[in-house]
């Protein structure tokens, strides 16, 4: 999902376990307020590859807040991500388009 008002992105407890081999670690404990209630974590930055159907796939550098307890759902925030990139989302086909600034 993509979630302008997110901090950060996002992930399940079960893809945030994966990241965490392979993202740098930021030092010190954050705690994360939702709709579903507190969740105590980390902050992780590391390189993801994002698959365009047309044109070429592109590498970003995103931050990330993963928590082995948060299991609702996996969101592309803004701080740390998409004030990175060029975006637009087309509602009606439920298409993400994005590129480099």
């Amino acid at each position: 999902m993509v979630d302008t008002a997110a901090p950060w992105c996002v992930f399940d407890a079960d893809i945030g376990d994966a990241l965490r081999d392979s993202f740098e670690s930021i030092p010190g404990r954050v705690v994360l307020t939702t709709r579903l209630g507190a969740y105590a974590g980390a902050l992780y930055r590391g390189q993801v590859a994002f698959e365009d159907l047309e044109g070429e796939s592109l590498d970003f550098e995103v931050t990330a807040f993963l928590s082995s307890d948060w299991q609702g759902g996996n969101f592309l925030g803004y701080e740390g991500f998409l004030q990175r990139i060029r975006f637009a989302v087309d509602p009606e086909s439920n298409l993400f388009y994005f590129g480099r600034i």
